[in-house]
């Protein structure tokens, strides 16, 4: 045996106990996570992981891509099929990198673009401090309506009118779209006011594409945006990349592709596309249905919760129209002591900023952001987070340790649902 063969067997070792606990015994409600299916599993792990392709079909840099030529555009058509788009492009890695590249296509240094802020649960890569700034723009935010959680639509109007009048710093783009997501935003009241400013109208997905895709939030594209981009990996069920969806015509659409590549890659991860062609199948099959269960999920969460005794935000407004619910966990000591509280129990979410936060609070802030969509995947319904909801009172209001509950509960969801009853090839 060779000298290092003892790191081979530890790194075994740390795999299978990551499979075990993270997948068979922990309660996960991180919002930007979900399961694949043992379909899109056993396509990602084939041959195209390790070849390159750069290019696109017909137009490769490489050879040995008969296959990867064949694959993409059974990508691409099932996305524009599913998303009702004219142009579809599977090729960016992650929802930043498309961002990247989308930021680029419509801005010129010192352009303005206006997004929602991080207080705004607007994502880093809308904002100076990622892909935005990064390449030199400015950046306006939306006003949002006293709640936090909402763009106010009436001042969004008056600060793009107000934008659009700055001629050194041209606005160029707006990007709807949030990483705190409860209820979908205003693109069909905006998006004609931003166009006549001659703006382009962009939308990022990322966190509810599953739920477009179920038709259970909002179609941005039917209500005035330009472009679409995404992940595919959070309320959607793929593997991890990126997505970027347009209603342009062909010969506009083909300006744009040279900033996807060469511009923000090369290769772009081949493996990703048997997967991706299966989880687009699964869900054109049963999205609708997945979709559903996991809006009524979350919203009946978001009761329970409140219920219990915890601060659920956006009370008044039913609390979620998405996957996500937000609390407020100071009554319980923060929501980073509330997150690694839950932790101690095999429950997983994540601490997050609400929008009375100051950002100086980023490492310790007030809420945690609940995401259902992993569990309803699993198999989860509305009465088994109402037993859920009674364990968060026991961890964090009455301070147990709940672990062999949550092992309990999660033992009975074991299976992946909403995909083909096919066998594993």
């Amino acid at each position: 045996m060779g000298e290092y063969s003892k790191v081979v067997g530890q790194v075994q070792s740390i795999v299978k106990k990551q499979n075990q606990w993270r997948k068979k015994e922990c309660i996960n409600l991180i919002a930007s996570e979900n399961v694949t299916s043992p379909l899109v599993d056993a396509a990602y792990q084939s041959d195209f992981s390790h070849r390159y392709a750069e290019g696109e079909p017909g137009k490769r840099f490489y050879n040995g891509t008969k296959y990867v030529d064949e694959i993409e555009p059974i990508c691409n058509e099932l996305a524009k099929k599913l998303f009702s788009a004219k142009m579809a492009n599977c090729q960016t890695i992650s929802a930043t990198v498309a961002n990247m590249a989308m930021v680029r296509m419509f801005t010129q240094p010192t352009s303005t673009v206006i997004s929602n802020s991080a207080s705004g649960g607007g994502h880093i890569s809308h904002n100076k401090m990622g892909a935005v700034g990064l390449l030199g723009n400015n950046q306006v935010s939306f006003p949002t309506t006293e709640d936090g959680y909402h763009i106010d639509v009436d001042a969004a109007k008056k600060t793009i009118e107000k934008t659009g009048k700055d001629l050194r710093n041209r606005f160029s783009l707006a990007i709807f779209g949030c990483s705190m997501f409860l209820f979908p935003q205003p693109v069909k009241e905006l998006a004609p006011v931003i166009k006549d400013q001659g703006a382009t109208v962009a939308y990022d997905a990322a966190h509810v594409l599953g739920l477009v895709a179920g038709k259970k939030f909002q179609q941005p594209l039917a209500e005035g945006a330009d472009i679409m981009v995404s992940s595919t990996h959070k309320t959607f069920f793929g593997p991890q990349g990126g997505l970027m969806l347009a209603n342009m015509e062909e010969n506009q659409w083909k300006r744009y592709r040279p900033y996807v590549f060469p511009g923000v890659l090369s290769n772009y991860h081949l493996h990703r596309f048997p997967a991706l062609a299966i989880a687009f199948a699964e869900m054109l099959e049963f999205g609708e249905s997945y979709a559903t269960q996991v809006t009524k999920n979350a919203k009946f969460f978001a009761q329970a919760l409140a219920k219990e005794g915890f601060k659920v935000q956006a009370e008044e407004f039913g609390y979620t129209e998405s996957h996500q619910v937000m609390v407020d966990m100071n009554p319980q000591g923060g929501g980073k002591q509330a997150a690694n509280k839950l932790e101690e129990s095999n429950i997983i979410l994540n601490f997050n900023l609400l929008p009375f936060d100051a950002g100086s609070k980023v490492a310790n802030p007030s809420g945690v952001r609940i995401g259902v969509q992993e569990m309803t995947r699993w198999g989860m319904k509305e009465g088994d987070f109402g037993e859920l909801a009674v364990i968060f009172r026991k961890a964090l209001i009455e301070n147990k340790n709940c672990k062999d509950e949550v092992l309990a509960l999660r033992n009975r969801f074991q299976k992946v649902q909403y995909t083909f009853d096919l066998p594993v090839a």
